[in-house]
């Protein structure tokens, strides 16, 4: 009996060194050390100091060329990661893709073709600056807000929901926040 069990603990181990750990992977900040300074500034001045507002304004439009330069690509579902949610296994299994252009983020199942399309969203950057969100979260057309990273090899994309925009702000969702994660297949 103790022999099974130190052969099963082995499996676990070396399953577990050898497998693909998204928590591994290290993701790159879109917030470099001075868009962090200036967005607590911004913050913390309750945006009424134009000048920084001019200069975060400056870095923003730099930021989001380069975030959708980096996300430009076909991209195929890895794994969905929620604290606060139980994931279905057919959620998991489910063969879903994203392709990100210029101008938008198309949603497929089961393979990449029009006839698989199962939503469309235009890329549009949220006008509302805070340093929760930061100057590179995408809206949704339903007005859900998202950050994208990418890690540090440009293999793997996070898509993260952080929650709504409403009145031009966000209100950002405390639990039930998710993230996906998808690997570059082009």
């Amino acid at each position: 009996m103790r022999k099974k069990v130190l052969a099963g603990i082995a499996y676990i181990v070396c399953f577990t060194l050898f497998s693909q750990n998204i928590d591994d992977l290290e993701f790159t900040h879109t917030k470099d050390s001075l868009t962090s300074a200036l967005l607590s500034e911004f913050d913390y001045l309750n945006s009424k100091t134009f000048k920084i507002k001019q200069k975060l304004d400056s870095i923003k439009i730099d930021k989001q060329i380069e975030l959708i330069s980096q996300l430009e690509g076909k991209w195929e579902f890895v794994k969905v990661v929620c604290q606060d949610c139980i994931i279905s296994k057919a959620e998991e299994q489910t063969k879903k893709y994203i392709e990100i252009t210029k101008k938008h983020i198309i949603f497929y199942k089961d393979a990449i073709s029009e006839k698989h399309i199962v939503s469309k969203e235009t890329l549009k950057f949220s006008d509302f600056i805070d340093s929760f969100s930061g100057l590179t979260t995408l809206v949704y057309k339903d007005k859900r807000a998202w950050n994208y990273t990418i890690d540090t090899t440009k293999t793997y994309v996070s898509a993260s929901y952080i929650g709504n925009e409403k009145e031009g702000r966000i209100v950002t969702s405390v639990s039930g926040n998710y993230s996906y994660f998808y690997k570059r297949i082009e």
